[in-house]
């Protein structure tokens, strides 16, 4: 019965564009079709595995929870090993918000259920979501035998897998992760200063050390980076390399992540020098750093920039007269005349002081 229907309407077809055309529009139709159902499917079984994962949580979070807060919990049951990932899943969303005892005893569960062996597998062969599961247990784990894994990891371009990684090596040995990853913190970009900062912390020392080191063999154009991670880790540089950066005169971005650094009276003549500066952005910054190390002999300089043509400037030399111990408001009222650009630099900071101030 098709054939009979079909065939006629074919035969009138003679042009061949018109025969390609209704070719195509079956195609499309019959692509169309495959595409909704494939779509049906693939809804289907993420709800199939969506209904999994909530029948394991329910059986299994009581148990690792009751772990968590009872030392004294009878062992866990024999997992299957189609429920490893699960667990894993699980396993590192619990341990993200404990620490101490309580995350060792996370872990000697997951070593009694063999999830260190599962992970490390996964790391070798698993798609990039297992992967990166499996480089934050093993992260968790503290596991030495998977720091040669984690280091190749660390190595690659993928910024979320790599900067995982990195955080795995940190806290499996600190001290060795100093050593090892110093050099990629300092030329990827694509590793975030604040994440690194965070996972950095507990080796704060160790990376100050290997920074110290790296500064004086870095391009200029890495500088900036390296300094605003010191900044971000509170490390303490060594005095003698901040000072030949200060000394060098070298690009305003590099001094404008150099002046925060600089903490104490025995840089009060390097960062009143900076005052001086050419580039604005740096002369802003040597008057936030001002704040704290200033003494009444300064004022003139400080009040000076008042009238820079740049406004960011007045505006931060405002907020350091405004915090001086030593200035009160008549003394900041009779240094600009009202209507001046300086004198709305110091009504505004004012505001903010009487407000309770903002960031800035």
């Amino acid at each position: 019965m098709c054939a009979r229907v079909w065939a006629p309407v074919f035969s009138d077809v003679s042009d061949p564009v018109l025969r390609v055309a209704l070719w195509s529009g079956v195609v499309a139709t019959l692509l169309t079709v495959i595409v909704a159902l494939v779509i049906v499917l693939l809804r289907l079984a993420l709800l199939r595995e969506e209904r999994r994962w909530q029948a394991f949580v329910a059986q299994w979070r009581p148990r690792l929870l009751s772990l968590v807060i009872e030392p004294s919990t009878a062992p866990l049951p024999a997992l299957p090993a189609g429920e490893r990932r699960r667990f894993l899943r699980l396993w590192v969303y619990l341990h993200e918000s404990v620490r101490g005892e309580a995350a060792e005893r996370l872990n000697n569960a997951a070593r009694s259920l063999g999830l260190d062996r599962f992970a490390r597998s996964l790391l070798a062969g698993g798609s990039r979501p297992a992967r990166l599961q499996a480089v934050l247990a093993l992260g968790h784990l503290r596991d030495p035998a998977a720091w040669e894994a984690l280091h190749r990891l660390a190595g690659l371009r993928d910024p979320l897998l790599s900067i995982n990684a990195a955080r795995a090596l940190v806290q499996i040995d600190p001290l060795r992760a100093a050593e090892t990853l110093t050099p990629a913190v300092l030329q990827r970009d694509d590793w975030d200063v604040a994440r690194l900062a965070a996972f950095m912390a507990d080796a704060r020392d160790a990376f100050a050390l290997m920074l110290a080191r790296h500064l004086p063999g870095l391009r200029p154009s890495r500088l900036p980076r390296a300094l605003r991670l010191a900044r971000a880790l509170r490390a303490n540089l060594p005095p003698p390399s901040l000072h030949r950066l200060l000394q060098q005169r070298t690009e305003p971005a590099v001094v404008c992540e150099l002046l925060p650094l600089l903490h104490g009276p025995e840089w009060h003549d390097g960062v009143l020098q900076a005052l001086q500066h050419p580039h604005a952005g740096v002369r802003a910054q040597a008057l936030r750093a001002m704040a704290s190390i200033a003494v009444p002999a300064d004022l003139p300089r400080l009040s000076a920039l008042l009238q820079d043509a740049d406004a960011d400037v007045r505006l931060a030399s405002a907020h350091v007269l405004v915090d001086l111990p030593f200035l009160g408001e008549p003394d900041l009222r009779a240094l600009a005349a009202p209507g001046t650009p300086a004198h709305d630099a110091l009504r505004h900071a004012i505001a903010q002081r009487e407000w309770g101030g903002e960031a800035r």
